[in-house]
Formats: structure tokens, sequence, C-alpha cells
């Protein structure tokens, strides 16, 4: 499939080739209900999700100021986000193709309110809904000027690492949607250190990545042949398979860049869309069906058994101590790493207490210069600058140490899926065992909801009786004093809030390690609940709409495996 720029209507094609996988999905979920195999929902759920995205997220992330809104409005080619000199985007923006010319913004409580397109700034700027007051989770806009890029939705998100640290949140809880990435870097700097720490957050999430290098017209065509060489460069050494850098300009002159950007990575992205799509819902559906298939024979040699031999088999096959036994290996695995989180935390996090307290000294020494007026003045300069410089520095440490930070979980996750499958496969020689029918099911991975990056609040710096000697006591006979005692101050500070944002992380990932563990209990405890249901759910009056309903899992199987006529 290729990028339509006229006519056509590539989203039909798509659709009309996933009909049948549809049709399929409805047979199981039929099937499914009639006998109460409860144990393929989550199976059942992931395939129809899968069969239901029909869009690729190509989120445009980066640091603040980075260039990523003013890049989107030049893309689309029309000016529907706000941009500005101070940080502008408060909440995620989600642009598509639509009939019609859309904008609709939607509430953390879960309500939902349509807005003029040119109200937008009232929604997700800074200066009109500062801290994002407004409760907005997130603003659709659809153009009918889109339609070249259906299939696609640009995504622009809130700058990360900016001094406001809701910001920098709501960028990376997005993360786990992003299709492709497109890291949004500006030729000067051209890529820091920060920029690779980003890149390999993005990479945790999709390996479909690529950088944007904006204001690429701020050098000459000799310095950017030179910047590009540099940052090709950087991220082969950060990468053993680099992403792309594509150069960008909003300015007149600069159309080939953006004429790149769309035939290079638009348009391949939509061309293995299609294909890809349906291979992995035909996988799902496949691996649906078949266990489907399963349940179904085991459930018919139950009901062809006789009833003393029923019974005796389900007891066999459900012994309560199994299950048991699985959910307290996995309870083992997530105590033992909660209990290392709140020391895992405050190592990754207090080793940057140097670094922060050589960055926030010379960056004091700058801003104290600024101040002027009483005490009381400069003791509230320095307390505003002070929260806002720990926030700025503290997020940025978040965001480095993330995926360290964030590690056990995964790794708990994995042990947590591996001792579920191992069952699964347990259960399935039982059942061989004794009925001699498999249970061939697999264990679907374990969504884990990372906890989102800490706020960062900073305290009061000082007690307040220092104002009182404000009326009294001459600036400029102070003025040194005062200094001196801002910067004993800060690494205070800093210690201060680094373990303060130690135990939020503690707090956060220990909650998520809960979640996996209650996850994990409940699959069990489904399974086991289906199988029950199956063995002991009646005789051979049962029989017949089994036997007919595994004929209709086989033959889907069967004409799945042969694909479209």
């Amino acid at each position: 499939m290729t990028l339509r720029t006229e006519g056509g209507d590539s989203g039909d094609t798509r659709h009309s080739s996933l009909s049948p996988l549809t049709h399929v999905l409805d047979l199981v979920g039929e099937v499914a209900a009639r006998h109460e195999i409860t144990a393929l929902a989550d199976l059942l759920r992931t395939a129809r999700a899968a069969l239901a995205q029909d869009e690729i997220a190509i989120a445009v992330l980066g640091r603040f100021k980075a260039g990523k809104s003013s890049f989107l409005n030049h893309f689309v080619g029309r000016g529907i986000l706000p941009v500005g000199v101070v940080p502008v985007t408060a909440a995620i923006t989600e642009l598509r193709y639509g009939p019609r010319e859309l904008a609709r913004a939607r509430f953390q409580n879960g309500g939902e309110l349509e807005i003029p397109l040119d109200r937008i700034g009232d929604y997700i700027s800074e200066k009109e809904n500062p801290e994002n007051v407004r409760q907005v989770a997130l603003i659709t806009v659809e153009l009918p000027e889109l339609r070249r890029l259906r299939g696609l939705m640009l995504v622009d998100t809130p700058g990360l690492e900016s001094a406001l640290a809701h910001n920098t949140e709501a960028s990376l809880n997005w993360l786990p949607k992003v299709g492709l990435a497109l890291l949004a870097v500006s030729v000067d700097p051209p890529l820091t250190q920060r920029d690779i720490d980003l890149l390999k957050s993005i990479y945790q999430y999709t390996h479909s990545v690529a950088v944007l290098l904006t204001k690429a017209d701020l050098v000459s065509g000799g310095e950017l042949a030179e910047v590009i060489s540099f940052v090709d460069a950087q991220l082969a050494q950060a990468f053993s398979a680099p992403p792309p850098v594509f150069p960008y300009s909003t300015m007149p002159g600069f159309g080939q860049f953006r004429e790149a950007l769309e035939q290079t990575l638009i348009a391949g992205t939509l061309g293995r869309f299609a294909g890809e799509r349906e291979r992995i819902c035909a996988r799902k559906i496949d691996t649906l069906l078949r266990e489907c298939g399963d349940f179904l024979a085991l459930s018919l040699k139950s009901a062809e058994s006789i009833e003393g031999q029923r019974q005796e088999l389900s007891l066999v096959v459900g012994e309560k101590a199994l299950v048991e036994e699985v959910k307290s290996e996995i309870r083992l695995v997530v105590r033992h790493a909660a209990a290392g989180t709140r020391s895992t935390a405050a190592g990754r996090l207090e080793a940057h207490q140097s670094e922060l307290e050589h960055a926030l000294s010379r960056r004091l020494e700058r801003e104290f210069r600024k101040w002027s007026g009483s005490l009381g003045a400069m003791l509230a300069s320095f307390e505003q600058w002070l929260a806002a410089a720990l926030c700025e520095e503290l997020t940025a440490v978040s965001v480095h140490e993330r995926t360290l930070l964030v590690a056990p979980l995964h790794q708990v996750r994995k042990q947590a899926f591996r001792a579920l499958q191992q069952f699964r496969d347990r259960l399935s020689e039982r059942t061989e065992r004794s009925f001699g029918v498999p249970l061939r099911t697999t264990e679907p991975e374990i969504d884990v909801v990372e906890p989102g990056t800490p706020d960062i609040r900073v305290g009061r710096v000082f007690d307040r009786n220092w104002e009182l000697l404000s009326p009294v006591l001459p600036l400029w006979a102070i003025r040194g004093v005062v200094q001196r005692h801002f910067a004993r101050t800060v690494p205070y500070a800093i210690y201060q809030n680094l373990s303060r944002l130690a135990t939020q992380w503690e707090e956060s990932i220990n909650d998520a390690l809960g979640r996996v563990e209650q996850e994990a209990g409940r699959r069990l405890d489904e399974l086991m609940g289906t199988v029950k249901r199956l063995l002991e759910s009646g005789g051979p009056e049962r029989a017949p709409q089994l036997r007919s309903d595994l004929d209709r899992i086989r033959a889907a199987r069967e004409s799945l495996d042969r694909g479209p006529e």
C-alpha cells in the first residue's frame, strides 16, 4: 500500500480485508459465552483491540522548545497548535483525518466538550491553562485536509524536561501508545546526552524511532551536513541500530525536507501498516481458535465420561494446592522486589547529588546578581527560583533514571508470566494424562502500567523570621552573607528533595508490583474456574452442542490457514 495524496479511500480497503477475521472473532465470542469459557476473555479482548486498531500513532516528542508544535503546524499546513517562547503545550493533542473540522477536549473526569478550532489554546496552552488546572486529559482534532495521511494519527506532546513536571509526566505516560516516535532535536544544540537518554526511554515502547532535526534553516548547507554527521555519529555510538535522522525547517525554501520526510518515513509507515496488521491479527486469532478448540474438546471428553469418573478427574485436574503454590511463588517474587525498591531508588537518585549541587550553584551565581530590593524580596526570589530549578533538574534526573528504576517491575512481570505459563503447561499435561486431551493455552502478556514520573514539589526554604530583619538591615551590608547562606541552603534542599523523590518512586513502583500480583492471581482463578465449569457442567446431553461448536471452530481455523479465496 502506498501513501495516497488524492482520491481513493485506503481505509475502506483495510477494513474489508479484515472483515472475515471479525466474523471469526464473533464466532469465538459466541461459543465462549455459551460454554462460559471465561479464560479466553483476555485473548479475545487483545484480538479485538488489534483488529480495531485502524491507525498508527506518530508521536512527536522532545525537550521544551525543540520545535514540536511548529513542525506539526507546518506539516499539517495550518496553525492549529499554539507556539510560544515559554512552555506552551500542557496536554496531549491528537491530529487525524476527519470528514469535517472538529476539535474535542476530553477531561480527566471522563467528560468531553466540543470546542472551536481557534480556542484550542485555551485548553492546551500553559499560559491559558497553567499546570493543566482545567484537568484536560486529551485534545483530539480532525481535519479534512489530512486525508492524505489517513491511517495515521499525529500526536503533539508536552515538552520533556521543562520546569513543568506535569508536562513531562503527561508525555511519558503516553509513550506506551506510540507506534512511531519522532524525537525533535534542534540543530542548536544538535543532540545532548539528555536527548540520548530520552531516545533510550522511547525505545522501551517502540522500535520505530526517528530523529527530527528541527530549525535546519539556522545553519548553512555545509554546517547542516556537519550537524547531521555529528548526530549520526553520536547515535551510532549509543545504539546498535541507530535511528534515521531527518532535517526539517518550517521556513520557505526548505520544502525538500518535508517531501523527504513524507515520502521516506510517512509513506513507508503506511505501506507496512496494512500487511503487518493483518498478519498480527491472524496470528492472534489462530491462537484464540486453537485454545477455544482445546477447551471444547476437554469439555466434550468430560461430557462423554460417566458421572463418577467425571467428578474424580475434575478433582485431579483442578487440585487447589497447585494454584496456591503458584500464587505463593509470585507473591514471594513481588515481596522480594518491593523490599529493594527504596534502596535502589535512593541509590540511583542520590548519586546525582554532586552534579546537581554543581549545576545549581552555577545557576545561583547567575541568578543572584538579578535580585534586588528588600531582604524579604530576595528571599521570595530565591525560594521561587530554587523551586523551579529543583523541579527542572529533578525531573531530568527522573527521566534519566526511569529505565533502571522501573526495571524491577518489568523483571517481576516476566517472572510472573513465566510462572503462569509453566502452570498452564503443567495443567495441559494433567488434562492429557487424565482425559487424553491436552489444554494448550497461551498466557497473554501481563500489561504493566508504569508509574507516572513523580511530581516534584519543593517545600519552604527558610523560616520566615528572616523577613523580620528586612526593615532593619540594609541589603548592601548583608548581600554577601545572604548569598553565602543561599549557597549553603542548596545542597540540603537537593538532598531533601532527592529523598522525597526516592520515596515517591518507591510508593508508585511498589503499587505497580502489587497490581502485577493481583492480575496474576486473577488469571489463575479465571483459568481454573473455567476448567472446573467445563468438567462439571453436565453429561451426555451437552455432547451434541459441543461437537457442533467444535466443528465450527475447526472449520474457521482451516479457513484461516487457507487465507482469502
